[in-house]
């Protein structure tokens, strides 16, 4: 089997790679500054730079571009709240305000990928479906997060996973209307009211918690 060619020192699997970034890349922007319904193979492949057939070589179409897209952008973040919960000190308060600052600070700086990620990417239907279905990731994250800062509950206790499908919900909301700058918050103070909130959510499950343990025990 012959090796694939290179072109100035670069393999052509590697160049397929580049491009596909390229064209989700294009994507995002797209449809942040213009919408869902302005994605089309010709405006990503004007906006990447490159030929709409590169754009046929990539994904089998735009749902699956903007699948991808999702994905890739879900990653990135996970990557940020993960970095910045493994560095953060011991202690509620401590673990929920890295995360918050991760997230807010996710969609602060890469502005087209938090409008991406917000709910109204649910406006194509590629990413729509990818979106509901990270949701879940989202909700056994944060499910994990809240059992491991509450005594007595497992993640996979109805009122946890309750909780964590609140805060999925109500923090997107959240940060989309950040993302559009529809919040009038600075960046500091949007983060300390997020933490207030998630740590009242937790002083809830505490309250649960409680109560479960005194049915049990009675």
């Amino acid at each position: 089997m012959r090796p694939a060619r290179s072109y100035g020192g670069i393999a052509a699997d590697e160049r397929m790679r580049g491009r596909r970034e390229q064209l989700i890349e294009a994507a995002i922007e797209v449809m942040a500054r213009d919408g869902a319904g302005a994605l089309t193979v010709r405006r990503v492949a004007t906006e990447a730079g490159l030929s709409t057939r590169f754009v046929y070589e990539s994904f089998a179409d735009l749902d699956d571009l903007t699948g991808a897209a999702f994905d890739m952008t879900s990653r990135e973040l996970a990557t940020a709240v993960n970095t910045a919960v493994r560095g953060a000190p011991t202690g509620r308060r401590a673990r929920i305000t890295a995360v918050v600052e991760a997230i807010t600070d996710f969609f602060l700086t890469r502005p087209a990928k938090g409008k991406f990620l917000s709910t109204r990417a649910y406006g194509h239907p590629g990413s729509a479906r990818t979106r509901l279905a990270r949701s879940e990731d989202y909700v056994a994250a944060f499910a994990a997060l809240l059992a491991d800062l509450v005594d007595g509950l497992g993640a996979e206790d109805r009122a946890v996973a309750l909780t964590s499908r609140f805060l999925v919900s109500a923090f997107g909301e959240t940060m989309t209307a950040l993302a559009y700058g529809e919040t009038p918050y600075t960046r500091d103070e949007f983060v300390h009211d997020n933490v207030e909130l998630f740590l009242g959510a937790l002083d809830g499950l505490d309250r649960i918690a409680d109560q479960s343990s005194s049915s049990d025990s009675s």
